[in-house]
C-alpha cells in the first residue's frame, strides 16, 4: 500500500531536519554536556540518540522483512572465532563467545531480511546496494554511526543505532539489551500488518 501523504511529509521533515541541523545537533549535545557535566562516551550518546529520534518515525513504519542488521567485524572473539570471511561480511559459527550470535538470533527470531558482520561501511555500502532494505539497524562505534547515518541521508533508508558499550578495533562490547530494544522499534499498525500476513 503506498504511504499517505503525511506519511510522506514526516519522513522528508525529519530528513530535512537531519541534514540541516547535523553539526547544530554536534553543538547542541556539547553545550547539554558542559550543562550535565557529561564524559565523552555520554557526549557521543547523546548525539546518535538525537539521530536516532530523526529516524525513528520511517523505521518504525519499516516491516521487519524489510530491514537489514549490521553488526562489526570486531565483536567477534579474536582469539576464539573460527567463522570466514565472505564478500559479504563474517559467516558467523554462532559459537557463543561473543555478542553476535545473540545479536544475529533475534534478527532471526524477528524475521529480519537479512543480518551481516561487516569490517566496516564500505563493504555495508555494498550490500545495501544489493539488498535494498528500507530500514537499517547497526551496532557500532560513533564515528561509524555517523558515517552511516550521512551516507543513509536522501536515501529513504531509515536507520537506527545502538552504540557499543566498549569501542575499539578488535574484541569490543555490544550493548545487546539496547541493540534488541532499537531491532524491535515498530509501529502498531505495521506490527499488525505483519501479524495478519503470519496467519496467512
Amino acid at each position: 500500500m503506498a504511504k499517505g501523504v503525511t506519511a510522506r511529509i514526516k519522513e522528508a521533515a525529519a530528513e530535512t531536519v537531519d541534514r540541516a541541523t547535523h553539526l547544530d545537533v554536534a553543538g547542541a549535545t556539547q553545550a547539554i554536556a558542559k550543562k550535565f557535566g557529561l564524559n565523552q562516551r555520554l557526549i557521543n550518546y547523546t548525539h546518535i540518540e538525537l539521530r536516532n529520534k530523526l529516524n525513528e518515525y520511517g523505521f518504525k513504519e519499516t516491516p521487519y522483512n524489510q530491514r537489514v542488521l549490521f553488526l562489526p567485524h570486531c565483536l567477534r572473539n579474536s582469539k576464539e572465532c573460527k567463522a570466514k570471511s565472505t564478500d559479504e561480511g563474517l559467516q558467523c559459527r554462532r559459537c557463543g563467545k561473543c555478542n553476535i550470535a545473540e545479536l544475529l538470533t533475534i534478527a532471526d527470531e524477528l524475521g529480519y531480511q537479512g543480518a551481516f558482520v561487516v569490517p566496516g561501511g564500505s563493504m555495508m555500502q555494498k550490500i545495501i546496494k544489493k539488498q535494498k532494505p528500507k530500514a537499517t539497524v547497526g551496532v557500532c562505534c560513533y564515528h561509524e554511526a555517523n558515517l552511516a547515518f550521512d551516507f543513509l541521508r536522501g536515501t529513504g533508508i531509515h536507520a537506527q543505532v545502538a552504540l557499543l558499550l566498549q569501542d575499539g578495533c578488535k574484541d569490543t562490547r555490544a550493548n545487546v539489551a539496547e541493540a534488541r530494544e532499537k531491532m524491535e522499534l515498530i509501529g502498531k499498525n505495521v506490527l499488525e500488518g505483519n501479524s495478519k500476513e503470519l496467519k496467512k
